[in-house]
C-alpha cells in the first residue's frame, strides 16, 4: 500500500533517506500523489498496481526525484550555458518532456516486461 508510513520505510533503507525525512509531511503527501499520477500515466492504467511491488518502488522513487526536482521541472526552458565574461549572456533550450527518474524508470520496465534500451553500434 502507497502511504507516508510505507515510503518512510522504503527509504530507511535508501541512500535518500535523509532527503525524504527531510520533507515535511505535507510535501511528501503530495509527492507520493504526484507521483502515482505520473506513474500511473507511463503505465496507461488508471490506478497503481499495489500488488506489484516494482509499481510501488516507481511510485516512491518518482516521489522522492519529484520533490528534489520540482521547480526545474516546471521551468519550460532549462539553461544551457551563462557567459558572464564582461556583459554576459545565457542560452537556453526548450525542455521537452517533463523528465522522469530514471530508477522509476527501471522499476516500471521490470513491471511491464518492457526493456526499452537503445545501444549505438
Amino acid at each position: 500500500m502507497i502511504t507516508i508510513q510505507n515510503a518512510d520505510e522504503y527509504f530507511s533503507r535508501n541512500l535518500q533517506k535523509q532527503q525524504w525525512l527531510a520533507l515535511p509531511v505535507e510535501q511528501r503527501e503530495a509527492a507520493l500523489e504526484m507521483a502515482s499520477n505520473d506513474v500511473c500515466c507511463r503505465l496507461g492504467s488508471s490506478e497503481i498496481d499495489e500488488t506489484c511491488v516494482f509499481q510501488v518502488c516507481a511510485v516512491y522513487e518518482q516521489a522522492v526525484f519529484l520533490a528534489a526536482n520540482i521547480g526545474r521541472l516546471n521551468e519550460c526552458v532549462e539553461v544551457l550555458s551563462e557567459n558572464i565574461d564582461g556583459v554576459g549572456g545565457k542560452s537556453y533550450r526548450e525542455r521537452k518532456n517533463p523528465e522522469f527518474s530514471r530508477r522509476a524508470l527501471l522499476f516500471l520496465e521490470r513491471s511491464t516486461g518492457l526493456v526499452t534500451r537503445l545501444n549505438r553500434g
